[in-house]
Formats: structure tokens, C-alpha cells, sequence
């Protein structure tokens, strides 16, 4: 085909060529008729013609696709001037891959986890409401009655809504018994979301009776249905045992469905005013009504609801708020800033391959000035040099992003992997698609652009007498020599605040582990407790069972103590409002309220510090007796202690769950506590009231023993063999260590310090070599200037000493210019990420140490090899 097209091209120039060779025939004629001799005749006549060879080309282009063709053979030649200059190209390819591999690979995780996380339909058009306490509005209320449910969704503001309740339940029958994620939602719930099943139907309005009675069907999700069916298409009919009353499967959801689980399964939630149970609530508002307007509604609404049921509303004032879901997801917090910072660090890691990659393109363009000109002075455009120097960029960096791209699938993978799984909506896919791919491909371009505009510019308008005169002389003029420079001192500050990034998540990480937690994490085992409903309704048969297992659990070789609890196995459990004896009641303070068993303190490892710890009695007859951590204890007047104070708690008052005959919820103050990072070790320390667990019976407990062995696992059996002695049909729910726990605390910063530190190792690593390829770059054009430094005298140190004075010239300045950037990094690092520490000295002095050691490797092979340059050999370069 390219023979045919020069051959195409050459019989065309030769009909030109003919037709302008008859044109000057006939000028020349014309002018012999007017008196000249022949030579005057011709002349005359080429000169009224013109460049032949320029009329040529206009007439081929306008007669042509002229754009098509000289952009073929911009591309073929820039393939062949990228091969000629084999090192610097790979080094340009590399460079690239690193940059644009590393945005395509975090751009895949926002587009998975805060772009489109959700398979559901309009997931941007789902809002849903909450109460803000007016007396502290970091208090929210996001659940409603289902009878205030039913009339919410009236609301004319509304085109259409769903409720959800999430519950766990015993699944026994024909499978093992575990604690079964089983999520009641309307009717319309599947309709609402718009994710049809992948196997048999989902739940229907007809699955709820006239009466509100709902049918026993189930809708399983998709790893469910894989774990309990093996994924065999036979499941569609089976019994599910759920608190044992049986559900039948009547179909399955894809594997990215999973609202509010991905391991359990959907039932029918009936719609009855006499149902006090609690849901969760979402909308889709009408064609053309903001969401300020139905907040409007909702405020006027839970007005009138607050005046029917005021103990369901904060008692001092609320607002009402609508929040788009994709505002609350579980991304939308530390994932979201997490993500955002990440993707300005690997920002930065572009702009630093992009100034590496337009120094070389500038060193390469500076040993073309002579042919450029060359070009130009015989009549070659400005535009179409500026053009084909543009596409050798382009071509550069299309290369790379096709590279860039085999970089990203596997950086993609290992980012995915350390994401923390609570911290990703359970939806969320994070891989290369189509999307990522267009991205990639638009960085790429746009990459090409921005490292390439700067030299095609430059190179395209070069002093022809200058770079004609230059044309013998090896050493070079300065021109565009004070540009790399900055380019050189451009990737420096930016692989500053790289790594200052990486140091301050490093020390903040390095902070977060040296927190004391209060307790002693190690060597304590926990697991869940989740009673049958139908089997330990009353208070005395859950009491009773835990009472039982608490002493059997006690018998097992190597278990020091035991302790049970509802909530407090550390962290704070329930909040409720209270009241001390004696103070004014303040409806706007909240206190933690943790249902403990005696040997609480000594399973996890807490100090008393003032007064007594509860004795089994105590506990047995669930005595109102309380203990209280340091925090609560400065709820009292200083100097006055707490103990034998009474409080008052509102969360014991009227208990929604089995409670002795003669509970109160005024309790006795009997003993501090020692302070533990109650929630969690980023936190401040929250009040916390410890009480008998036996002062009410709810159907969940939490167990926790201290063995001796180091790994508590080891445990597991005997703990579910004492279980099934007690009752075959218990079962337990997900064991985990306290220092498990513990870790849940640390993921996220662990995560955040992985990737800031990869990108900012990789960001220096490329700063280095652009400081190689630039220092290479003038000990090339310098040769004969340095063979005429030794030749007069100089001696290699002297030349040794120039190149690494030139070099630590530029590092001092983009040390100062990054550590300037760095230091804004570091307060927004502070109120974005994790506790970084705002400002550290020795931060600071390990990236100075880091960049200048890698610096000073990278400048010293160049200046070194300068230094070894022979004299005579350097006056012949050329």
C-alpha cells in the first residue's frame, strides 16, 4: 500500500511539474516577444512563477486529504526519531507508565467507590431524612416508627419511597445454625431500586396481605445463595429457618446487589401502624421539587408527629435534613478524603513525569536546532514544524499511556486489596473499565499536550542565525538550558511534598500505634451471642443461659477470666440522656451506658482506680449499683467524688427489652474506672456508666475470656463445645480477638500510609532521574568546554566540584520551594486524613536526608564521568 501511494504522488508531482514547466514556456515566450534574450525571458518567467516546489504543495493541498497524509507521516517519523534516541525514550515511556499508571489506577477506585458505587437506579436521586437535635446538632436521628413511615410517605413532596430493617436472625432447620443477615423491607423495596434478580422474582407488593401480614418469602443474595445452595438453580422452593418459622426462596439477587448485606437476604416488612419497630427510610422526590421544599414538608410533619409522641423527638428542638445517599455511604467520610488526597498525590506524580519526560523532549529537540533550522530557513512553516513536534509528544505519550494502563490493572488490584472493606460500600467494583479506559486515554493526550507544547513551541521558533552558527560547537549555546533547570527544580519540590505526604502518614501512623488504648488488647477472645426468640422469650431463660455459660466457659483449662456484656467489649455502648442526684437535668448531654458481668475489668485489663468493683451477688440480683470511668467522674464538681452519688439513666427508665420486676434506673455510683479509648484511639475519651448486665435481658450478648495462650483462637472449639452442652441448637456468632478489634482502628491510616508512601518513593525515584537526565544532558553539550578547563589546568575534583555545585544548586531551591508547599500539605493532612502531626521536626529532616542522598546518587555517575573526561578527546568532541 505505500508504494502505491508513492507512486500515486510521484505521477501526480509530474503532471505538476509539467504544467508549471508549460507555464514558463510560455512566459518565457511572451517575454522574448516584449524584447528580453533568453536568459532574461526564463528568468523573468521563474521569477513571476515562484517557488515551484511551494505551488506544488499548495495545490496538492488543496486538492487532497493533505491533513490525513501529513499526520501519517508526522507519526512514521517520530516512531523513527523516538528510535534513534533508544535510552532516553525508554526512560520517557517509563516515566510516563509510572505517572499515568498510577492516576488511571486511583481514578478506577473513585469511579468504583464515589462514583457510581451502587447498581441501583438513580442512586443520585435517593435522599434521605434525619432529625437533628437542635440543642447539639452532631446528633442525628435517621430512623423513624414504621406508623410515622406510613405517613411520611404521603407527603406530597414525594414521588415514591421504601423502608428498611435490618435485623439478624437464627438460621437453623437444615443448615448449621449461624446469625443470619435478614433485612425486612416494603414491599415495593426491589421496584424502588430498580436491580432486577438474576434468579426467580423478587418480593412483591402481593406478598403483603391487606392486613399488613407479610408471606414468608425470602429473596437471597447472591454469595448467600453461593454459600448455602452452592449456586444450583434448585434453591428457588427451599426452606429457610429464621427464628424458626420457615421461609421460602423465591429468588436471587446479582452479586453487586447488596442493600444493607451482601451475605444474607431480603424478607417482606409489614406496613402496620401497630408495628413499633424502627426503619430506615429513603425517597425519590418529584419532577421539579427541591429538596429544600421537602424538608419544609418533613419539618411540618414531624412537628405534628412530635406533639403525638414527644418521647420519639429530642425535647429541645429539632430540624429536619434530607441527605442525598450518596452523601452517607460508607466511602463518604475518611475513604472520601482518603481517595481525594491520593489522587492529588499521584496529580503531582504526573506533573513530575510530565517535566521529566518535556526535559528530555527538550534536550532532544536542542541537538535538532540545527536541522529545525535548517527546515525553516528553506522555506519549511512555522505551524507544520510546530505540528510534527507536537505529535512526536503525542506519539510519546499514547506509548505511554498504553503502558501506563498494563501498570494501572495491576495497581488497581493491590490498591483493592488494601482498601478497608468497611470502609467500601459492599456494592462497590473497583476495576479498569470502559470508563477508567477513556480516562486513561484522555490523561494520556492531554499528558502529551502539557510536556509537549513548551518544546514544540520553542523548538518550532529558534534564532536561525544563532542555531546555523552553533552547528560545529559541541558545547552548546544556553538557550532553554535556565527552562530544564526550572523543570529540574519543578519535580524536586513536587517529590517534596510527596514525600513530606508519606513521612507526616508515616508519623501519624507511628502516633496512632503508640496511643495507649487503657485495656490490654492481647490474649482475649470474643464472640457474639444471638438468642432464638421463640425459644428464650423471658427475662429469667436469657439470664439464665448466660449465667450458665459464664460458669462452664470458666471451667476451660487455660481461660484466666470471663466477663459478658451488652455493648462495652471495649468501645462505648448505647448513649442515653441522664441526670445526677442533686444537678440540674441538661437534655443536650449524652453519656455511654455499658451492661458489664463481674471480672469485666480484669478479662480486659482495666484498672479501679477509686472505690469497689461489683461482686456477684450484684450482678446475680441485678443491684442498681453502677461504676464510671475517669471522664464521668468530672461530671461532679471538682473535689466532690462520685461515689455513692446516684444517677439517673433514661435508656433504664422504660427498657424496650425484658428487665427484672423491680428495676429502676437510679443506680449507686460504687467505683471509678480507669479512662480507655472508649471510642475508638482517634477519639476523645466518651462518659461511660458501667451496670449489671442483668439489669436488662436484650436477645444479644458479647462474651469475652482472657486465656494464657497468645492465640486465643485456639479456644474456639471449647467454647462452642460448652455452647452446644448447654444447647445444641445456640449457635455462636463471628469469634475475634480484642487485638482484631483493635486493628479495625489502624486500617484506614495503614491505608493511607501505604499508597502515600509508595507514590512518594515513586515520585522520587523519577525526580532522580530527571536529575540524572538533566545533569547527563549538559555533560554532554559541555564536553568541549570542559576539555578546555582541564586543558587549562583544571583538574578533575574542580570538575567534579562545578557539576555537583550545579546540581545541589537546584536541589537547595526545590528543597525550599517544596518544603514551602509542604507545610500547607501537613494542616490539611491534619483535618483530612488522621492524626498527622501538623508540624515535625523530624518529618522534615528524613525527607531533606531522603532527597538529598538520592540527589546526590543520582548526580554523581554524570559528574564523575565529567571529571574522567580526557582532554584531548573532549577538545575533538564534536
Amino acid at each position: 500500500m505505500r508504494w502505491l501511494r508513492l507512486l500515486r504522488r510521484k505521477r501526480w508531482d509530474e503532471e505538476r511539474a509539467r504544467e508549471l514547466a508549460s507555464y514558463i514556456e510560455h512566459e518565457t515566450v511572451d517575454n522574448l516577444a516584449r524584447g528580453m534574450n533568453q536568459s532574461q525571458a526564463r528568468e523573468a518567467a521563474n521569477r513571476k512563477l515562484g517557488n515551484q516546489f511551494l505551488i506544488r504543495e499548495e495545490i496538492y493541498t488543496m486538492n487532497s486529504l493533505v491533513f490525513m497524509e501529513t499526520l501519517w507521516q508526522d507519526i512514521r517519523y517520530a516512531f523513527r526519531v523516538l528510535r534513534k534516541s533508544p535510552g532516553s525514550t525508554l526512560v520517557a515511556l517509563l516515566s510516563l507508565a509510572l505517572g499515568i499508571g498510577a492516576t488511571t489506577a486511583i481514578f478506577s477506585v473513585i469511579y468504583g467507590v464515589l462514583i457510581s458505587p451502587y447498581p441501583y437506579a438513580k442512586a443520585g436521586e435517593i435522599w434521605a431524612p434525619a432529625i437533628l437535635d437542635a440543642k447539639n446538632p452532631n446528633r442525628a436521628f435517621d430512623f423513624h416508627h414504621v406508623r410515622d413511615y406510613i405517613e411520611l410517605k404521603k407527603l406530597h413532596a414525594f414521588a415514591d419511597s421504601m423502608a428498611t430493617l435490618p435485623e439478624s436472625r437464627l438460621l437453623t432447620g437444615d443448615h448449621a445454625p449461624e446469625n443470619f443477615r435478614a433485612v425486612s423491607v416494603t414491599a415495593n423495596a426491589f421496584q424502588f431500586l430498580g436491580v432486577p434478580p438474576v434468579l426467580g422474582r423478587t418480593i412483591q407488593p402481593s406478598d403483603v396481605a391487606p392486613n399488613g401480614n407479610p408471606e414468608p418469602v425470602i429473596v437471597l443474595s447472591f454469595k448467600a445463595w453461593n454459600r448455602l445452595f452452592n449456586s444450583s438453580p434448585d434453591a428457588l422452593g427451599e426452606k429457610l429457618v429464621l427464628n424458626d418459622e420457615p421461609f421460602t426462596v423465591v429468588g436471587v439477587m446479582p452479586s453487586r446487589f447488596g442493600w444493607w448485606t451482601d451475605d444474607g437476604g431480603w424478607l417482606a416488612l409489614p406496613e402496620s401502624s401497630a408495628d413499633n419497630r424502627t426503619v430506615a427510610a429513603i425517597f425519590r422526590l418529584k419532577p421539579g421539587v427541591s429538596a429544600r421544599v421537602a424538608e419544609q414538608q418533613l419539618q411540618a410533619l414531624h412537628v405534628q408527629l412530635a406533639h403525638a409522641h414527644p418521647d420519639d423527638f429530642p425535647k429541645k428542638g429539632f430540624t429536619t435534613r434530607l441527605h442525598n445517599y450518596l452523601d452517607i455511604t460508607a466511602a463518604s467520610g475518611e475513604m472520601n478524603s482518603s481517595l481525594r488526597l491520593l489522587f492529588g498525590a499521584v496529580s503531582f506524580l504526573l506533573l513530575i513525569a510530565c517535566a521529566n519526560v518535556a526535559n528530555l523532549q527538550l534536550a532532544r529537540s536542542s541537538g535538532r536546532a540545527h536541522e529545525i533550522s535548517v527546515r525553516l530557513s528553506i522555506g519549511a512553516a512555522r505551524w507544520r514544524l510546530f505540528r510534527q513536534l507536537l505529535t512526536e509528544s503525542m506519539v510519546l505519550s499514547l506509548a505511554g499511556g498504553v503502558a501506563g494502563v498494563l501498570v494501572a490493572i495491576g495497581l488497581t488490584r493491590a490498591v483493592a486489596a488494601l482498601m478497608p472493606p468497611s470502609y467500601v460500600p459492599n456494592e462497590a467494583r473497583v476495576t479498569v473499565n470502559v470508563y477508567v479506559l477513556m480516562f486513561s486515554a484522555g490523561v494520556s493526550m492531554l499528558t502529551g499536550i502539557l510536556f509537549g507544547l513548551f518544546p514544540a513551541i520553542r523548538s518550532s521558533r529558534p534564532d536561525l542565525v544563532d542555531a546555523l552558527k552553533e552547528a560545529g560547537r559541541t558545547s552548546g549555546s544556553s538557550s532553554g538550558g535556565r527552562t530544564r533547570e526550572i523543570l529540574v527544580v519543578a519535580e524536586i519540590a513536587l517529590s517534596v511534598i510527596l514525600l513530606m505526604g508519606a513521612s507526616l502518614t508515616i508519623r501519624g501512623f507511628q502516633n496512632l500505634l503508640s496511643v495507649d488504648p487503657g485495656f490490654q488488647p492481647d490474649r482475649v477472645l470474643m464472640t457474639g451471642l444471638q438468642f432464638p426468640p421463640k425459644r428464650y422469650v423471658t427475662y429469667a431463660e436469657r439470664i439464665r443461659f448466660t449465667e450458665r455459660l459464664q460458669e462452664a466457659l470458666a471451667t476451660i483449662p487455660g481461660v484466666q477470666s470471663v466477663a459478658v456484656g451488652n455493648g462495652g467489649l471495649p468501645y462505648s455502648g448505647g448513649r442515653t440522656g441522664f441526670s445526677i442526684e442533686g444537678q440540674p437535668k441538661d437534655d443536650a448531654r449524652q453519656i455511654g451506658l455499658n451492661l458489664i458481668s463481674s471480672g469485666y475489668g480484669q478479662t480486659l485489663g482495666i484498672p479501679l482506680r477509686s472505690g469497689r468493683d461489683f461482686i456477684r451477688q450484684e450482678i446475680d440480683h441485678a443491684d442498681p449499683v453502677a461504676l464510671i470511668n475517669e471522664t464521668a467522674s468530672k461530671l461532679w464538681p471538682a473535689g466532690v467524688s462520685p461515689i455513692g452519688s446516684r444517677i439517673h439513666l433514661d435508656l433504664l427508665d422504660k427498657p424496650d427489652v425484658p428487665a427484672p420486676p423491680r428495676s429502676t434506673p437510679m443506680l449507686t455510683i460504687v467505683g471509678v474506672m480507669a479512662d480507655i479509648r472508649n471510642d475508638g484511639l482517634r477519639r476523645p475519651v466518651l462518659p461511660v456508666v458501667y451496670a449489671p448486665y442483668t439489669l436488662v435481658a436484650p436477645p444479644a450478648r458479647t462474651i469475652a475470656l482472657r486465656t494464657q495462650s497468645r492465640q486465643p483462637m485456639q479456644f474456639l472449639n471449647a467454647v462452642r463445645e460448652r455452647v452446644q452442652a448447654i444447647d445444641p441448637r445456640q449457635p455462636l456468632g463471628r469469634p475475634i480477638t480484642l487485638e482484631e478489634v483493635m486493628g479495625f482502628d489502624t486500617v484506614q491510616p495503614r491505608f493511607n500510609m501505604a499508597l502515600f508512601s509508595f507514590f512518594g518513593f515513586l515520585g522520587l525515584a523519577l525526580a532522580a532521574i530527571g536529575i540524572y537526565s538533566m545533569l547527563s544532558y549538559v555533560v554532554a553539550r559541555k564536553t568541549q568546554e570542559i576539555g578546555i578547563r582541564m586543558a587549562l589546568g583544571a583538574v578533575p575534583r574542580d570538575v567534579l566540584h562545578l557539576m555537583l555545585r550545579m546540581a545541589g544548586r537546584l536541589l537547595l531551591v526545590g528543597l525550599v520551594v517544596g518544603l514551602a508547599g509542604s507545610f500547607a500539605l501537613a494542616r490539611f493532612l491534619r483535618s483530612e486524613v488522621f492524626q498527622a502531626p501538623s508540624t515535625d521536626p523530624l518529618a522534615v529532616a528524613g525527607v531533606v536526608v531522603v532527597l538529598t542522598f538520592v540527589a546526590s546518587v543520582a548526580c554523581f555517575a554524570p559528574a564523575w564521568r565529567a571529571a574522567q573526561l580526557d582532554p584531548m578527546s573532549a577538545l575533538r568532541h564534536e
